[in-house]
């Protein structure tokens, strides 16, 4: 089966989608702790109350789900975008919400991330709700290689930028 071809554009869409992913993501927990009457602050990589902590687990709980969930929403919207065409430009939305995703639990080893802090508060174990969500974003993932026919390279090249994007995310909110 041969690899769909990729130019230029979608390596930038790919770069471009990595900082849209993180604000959207940040943004929702922003959004999450403003509508339960939090002042917010925000960057890149975080959202937080200005002062103390929340009041109830079950606002913690909130603000945690919203980034994961509209991050979730980001690739199902990509993926319903490739599975009505072949729009091969979707699919570094898809892959960057799996790649962000998979990287929150990878970073969850040490500190617990989103998905590992619900989880825990659900009482279902720290890994849980990570591994539904990267599993969940990776056949979407998955699937929508095969329909479009994203070869390895594609991947691999994409793994790589993605990395580095992150990488310069996190190193630029520090």
């Amino acid at each position: 089966m041969a690899s769909q071809p990729v130019g230029w554009r979608f390596y930038l869409v790919l770069i471009l989608a990595c900082p849209l992913t993180f604000l959207v993501h940040e943004g929702a927990h922003w959004l999450m702790g403003q509508g339960l009457g939090y002042s917010m602050s925000m960057s890149l990589n975080g959202a937080t109350p200005r002062s103390g902590g929340f009041t109830s687990d079950a606002h913690a709980m909130w603000v945690s789900a919203a980034g994961p969930l509209i991050t979730l929403l980001q690739g199902a919207v990509a993926f319903l975008l490739m599975r009505s065409g072949k729009h091969l430009l979707a699919y570094p939305f898809l892959f960057i919400a799996w790649m962000m995703r998979f990287a929150a639990a990878v970073v969850s080893i040490k500190h617990p991330n989103d998905e590992a802090r619900i989880s825990q508060m659900l009482g279902l174990g720290t890994w849980t709700l990570p591994v539904l969500m990267v599993a969940a974003l990776f056949v979407l993932l998955y699937i929508s290689n095969q329909r479009l026919q994203v070869g390895w390279r594609v991947n691999l090249i994409s793994y790589l930028i993605a990395s580095m994007m992150f990488a310069v995310i996190v190193f630029l909110d520090a």
